[in-house]
């Protein structure tokens, strides 16, 4: 019986193991996606200041 259950404890260890470096590839994958939606939001409003600010100069001028 004992033998049973500790090879029942192992392949659960082991299928711990195995899967922790999914999650890690898993949380980064989650990283990467936010830090370039928010690289691409932060674009866009220098994009739409900037052209704002053009409109802007080129009213003064005009």
């Amino acid at each position: 019986m004992s033998f049973a259950n500790n090879n029942a404890n192992t392949d659960m260890l082991q299928r711990a193991l195995t899967a922790l470096p999914l999650a890690k590839i898993r949380e980064r994958a989650f990283e990467g996606a936010f830090f370039s939606v928010t690289l691409i939001a932060m674009a866009g409003w220098v994009y739409f200041i900037t052209l704002l600010l053009v409109k802007l100069f080129l009213w003064f001028l005009g």
